[in-house]
């Protein structure tokens, strides 16, 4: 099937086939479920998908490498922010899954879930929920788990793309004892702001309800890719803006919390100035 051919009912189905794949391996390792309500998303489009999906990839990644699988495989190729389409969310998805084969056969699990029919009247919101769930399923399989550090060099990487917009603040005061909760609270504030940006250029932009209970670092960090998204988005909608170089700080090294709850309060900042 080509590319422009792929409908977002397409991602779905290997979504739902890639969250019944991780579900085996899970069980494998002994782990319990996430049981927690997953959030009612609308008004996605295939980019929000394409940076869930992405979660995903790096928390695969680490996965195969903690186990000893094979690592090191290439994403699919990136595509332009202003053309992508569902196709290619299902190379990053197809991506995922193979990745978790590597898991499988590395322990020596031989049973395989199915894939259920395509349905047509699926959205991408549909599909960023079913992601959401992956990347739930993945936390729960990981040795080390994501941490403040991880987010904060995504958080960086958006605040990074922001710059390039002009959009500038001083940094936010520190404020000690912060927990995942206030940093996931902070990334909802600039979600909001840069769908409000997205808003005045025509842009969609999504609608979610529902905040996790008992938040973790790594739910932040599915959040801070989705802020990352649409702030890269908002970045290639602006004529004349600035690329981001490679060598952009990433805010490496131990973070806290508060640290990234400052990093993502001085981001909201910026994207409302």
């Amino acid at each position: 099937m080509k590319i422009d051919d792929i409908q977002p009912a397409h991602c779905h189905a290997r979504a739902q086939r890639l969250l019944g794949e991780l579900e085996l391996v899970r069980d494998e390792l002994g782990r319990t479920k996430d049981t927690r309500p997953v959030p009612e998303v609308t008004g996605a489009a295939p980019r929000e998908v394409y940076f869930e999906a992405i979660a995903a990839w790096h928390k695969a990644d680490r996965l195969a490498g903690e186990v000893g699988a094979r690592t090191g495989r290439a994403a699919p190729p990136a595509p332009v922010l202003g053309a992508l389409k569902p196709g290619h969310c299902l190379q990053l998805i197809d991506g995922v899954l193979a990745q978790i084969e590597d898991v499988k056969a590395r322990l020596h699990i031989t049973d395989k879930a199915a894939e259920p029919a395509v349905e047509p009247s699926r959205q991408p919101s549909d599909v960023l929920v079913t992601l959401v769930r992956i990347n739930r399923e993945l936390s729960r399989t990981l040795e080390t788990p994501f941490t403040p550090a991880d987010v904060y060099r995504v958080v960086a990487l958006a605040t990074a793309y922001a710059s390039r917009l002009g959009a500038h603040a001083d940094p936010a005061p520190f404020e000690r004892k912060r927990k995942p909760a206030d940093c996931y609270a902070r990334l909802e504030a600039c979600l909001a702001a840069v769908g409000a940006k997205l808003a005045k250029q025509g842009g969609t932009t999504l609608a979610a309800r529902g905040t996790p209970a008992d938040i973790q670092p790594t739910d932040v960090y599915d959040l801070a890719n989705l802020v990352l998204g649409e702030v890269a988005y908002l970045h290639s909608m602006t004529p004349n803006a600035q690329p981001v170089q490679a060598f952009e700080p990433g805010g490496r090294g131990f973070r806290l919390p508060a640290d990234v709850h400052q990093l993502a309060k001085t981001l909201e900042l910026a994207l409302r100035s």
